[in-house]
């Protein structure tokens, strides 16, 4: 565990703060696996779902993520967890819709939820069946 010490000028004392050392995917044979078919698959279906509902995204990436399946940043980077593979057609097209939603939204509030319905209708539901899976 890391520890840092910073200065507050209110109080003018010193704290220290302990940093939990981040958790890390395992890599093993199965996961460069998954990696390559990942690589091999899931940009150019990004792609086809982008073009097809208008959507323009600057660069994919395939991450070994623990704690998500997909994510998009501001800077209209699109990452996909490479375990989506894993998941039915279904589950992957609503995880890559979600996050080119995103590429509009930047957050989950009405204006979202609405543009992710126009784009994938029963989104809800897949919403609810993605909690049957686990990222590994």
């Amino acid at each position: 565990m890391s520890r840092r010490i910073f200065f507050n000028p209110i109080t003018g004392l010193f704290f220290r703060i302990k940093a939990r050392p981040k958790r890390k995917a395992p890599v093993n044979a199965e996961v460069e696996r998954l990696r390559a078919q990942a690589k091999e698959e899931l940009p150019p279906r990004l792609a086809q779902l982008a073009a097809i509902h208008g959507f323009k995204y600057n660069k994919v990436f395939i991450k070994n993520n623990l704690s998500n399946w997909g994510s998009c940043s501001s800077l209209k980077n699109i990452n996909l967890n490479l375990r989506l593979v894993t998941l039915p057609q279904e589950l992957q097209d609503y995880v890559m819709l979600h996050e080119l939603c995103h590429l509009k939204y930047l957050n989950h509030g009405p204006q979202f939820h609405a543009l992710l319905e126009s784009v994938c209708p029963g989104h809800r539901e897949l919403a609810r069946r993605m909690k049957e899976y686990r990222i590994k």
